[in-house]
């Protein structure tokens, strides 16, 4: 019998022995074939198998963060093309530049999803090392960091890059809290005392190096989403009220002592009463959204960005929104923005540990505050504080750090797939010995007599097979007696002298754990019996 070439590479690549003199294998469907196992793998990995409460957020989620992403690099062209072509003649300088830190952002998000990125090595101390990191930068920042207006935030790397480490302090500070938080609230591995310094360390030393840069918009920011975190995990009241009252005096006390925060304040409450000075880019802003109506100037169309609006494709994005599509194409921004942060609290609320649900939590709660005193802040509601629109406004540093907080939600969600808290528990269970169960451990079994299974029908016994169970069987206590088991006889409620205050549901658990099927009449009027109480008679 002759077999074809297709049939031996099939054979060979199954493993299969193929004829001798035989072509040789097809390395390319050798390939084809490797490569079909790995789609596969993924696949199992973020489709099949994932059940629809994790795997909906999930969806939802991803496209959200992809929508927002596309929808930042169209508004960043749109806002930027008139200031790119006066500084350096191609109207796509910006955009070009947006969209690598948008891949770049994009390879941060794949390689958390990757199942070879070490996600448990994060629940370890190994976390102060980034944070390490995070913290001589921010140092570096203070000794020799090139500043803008007054500030000084950023490291200048060349002329092609300016990085801003407090905005890759962010992740690292949600990770390092949630881990802190789990091993006070969940594991327990740490006392009071150690929990409280470490989170001292870990959160007001980086947050003052932040404060005197000066930033007290991050500052604001990482210090709600702490404090948020730490409200979910459940403490105290009394706790919660003391942490209020002492940030609402030091972010008083940061107002008072800095003229222009003052100047800030007051302009917010009436950006008119100096419209060419303070209240210039805000009552220009305003403008902007007024002359947008219901629906816009169209993809384009804005004459705000003609250098009227200073940083229109950064801080002031969202006027170039308003401007250019409107009350109505605002509001669906907006909405698919909150839908993406409640798919991040819905990944959250599924997690199998709590370290994960804080970390979603947390990364939900610190794209949702930026957003909010950004919106806040070009509307004139809050004072103007420096902050970027996430995903949107122009700014490597902002792009990528936000993209990583995405891609944490999104290893959060991928970590439920292979767990729940059923499998967690099961996974506690122990199988007892014979030896084990029949000791003097608390004085006695709280499984009964073991009895060896014997074959169906043959009377022979089963070697090596011992069934604990409560019923009927009598069980040795520590002093060499015997004691009856509670469900001895079949409907005898079990009595005070039970195992280790189990619950008395009454009769022989084996009876509530056999399917009951219909019901028949037995005869007399108005009642009936289940089809096993009717074999039992």
């Amino acid at each position: 019998m002759t077999r074809s070439p297709r049939a031996t590479r099939t054979a060979r690549l199954a493993g299969a022995p193929a004829r001798v003199g035989a072509p040789a294998v097809d390395e390319r469907a050798a390939r084809r074939a490797r490569s079909a196992s790995q789609r596969s793998d993924l696949a199992e990995q973020l489709i099949r198998g994932v059940p629809a409460r994790i795997m909906r957020p999930r969806l939802v989620f991803l496209a959200c963060l992809v929508a927002v992403v596309a929808f930042g690099l169209l508004m960043v062209y749109s806002a930027s093309s008139v200031t790119a072509m006066k500084e350096s003649g191609d109207p796509t300088y910006f955009l070009v530049r947006q969209a690598v830190f948008a891949v770049l952002g994009a390879g941060f998000v794949a390689a958390l999803a990757s199942r070879r990125f070490p996600w448990d090595l994060l629940r370890t101390d190994a976390i102060w090392w980034l944070w390490g990191v995070c913290l001589v930068l921010l140092i570096v920042v203070a000794l020799m960091g090139a500043g803008s207006r007054g500030a000084v935030r950023w490291i200048s790397i060349g002329n092609v890059f300016t990085l801003q480490p407090s905005e890759f302090l962010k992740p690292v500070m949600i990770l390092l809290v949630s881990k802190l938080l789990s091993d006070y609230y969940e594991t327990e591995s740490i006392d009071t005392q150690t929990f409280l310094a470490k989170m001292a360390i870990g959160v007001v030393v980086p947050l003052i190096f932040i404060f005197f840069q000066p930033d007290l918009g991050t500052t604001i920011i990482i210090g709600f989403t702490v404090f948020m975190l730490m409200v979910l995990a459940g403490i105290s009241k009394s706790v919660v009220g003391g942490v209020i009252v002492v940030a609402a005096v030091a972010i008083a006390i940061a107002i008072a002592i800095a003229p222009y925060r003052m100047e800030r304040l007051l302009m917010a409450g009436d950006p008119w009463s100096d419209p060419y000075g303070d209240g210039y880019q805000a009552t220009l802003a305003i403008m902007a959204f007024a002359s947008g109506g219901l629906f816009g100037r169209g993809i384009g169309g804005s004459t705000m960005k003609y250098f009227y609006l200073p940083e229109a494709h950064n801080d002031y994005i969202l006027a170039i929104i308003g401007e250019e599509l409107g009350f109505f194409g605002t509001l669906a921004f907006f909405a698919v923005f909150a839908a993406m942060v409640y798919a991040a609290f819905a990944i959250a609320k599924h997690s199998p540990s709590r370290y994960g649900a804080f970390v979603a939590e947390g990364c939900a709660t610190i794209i949702m505050a930026q957003f909010l005193v950004n919106a806040l802040g070009i509307l004139g509601l809050i004072p103007m504080t420096g902050k970027t629109m996430p995903f949107i406004s122009y700014g490597g540093s902002s792009l990528i750090a936000s993209l990583i907080l995405a891609g944490l939600i999104l290893r959060v969600s991928i970590e439920s797939n292979t767990s729940a808290p059923y499998e967690a528990r099961r996974a506690r269970f122990a199988v007892m010995s014979e030896e084990d169960a029949i000791s003097d451990h608390l004085g006695r079994s709280t499984a009964g007599e073991p009895r060896v299974r014997t074959g169906r029908g043959s009377g022979s016994r089963t070697d090596g097979f011992s069934v604990y169970d409560g019923a009927g069987g009598r069980s040795t206590s520590a002093s060499g007696g015997t004691r009856r088991s509670p469900f001895a006889a079949r409907g005898e409620r079990r009595g005070n002298d039970g195992g280790y205050g189990r619950v008395d549901l009454h009769g022989d658990p084996a009876d509530r754990l056999r399917d009951r099927g219909p019901r028949v009449r037995d005869g007399r009027r108005g009642s009936s019996t289940s089809r096993r109480d009717r074999y039992d008679r």
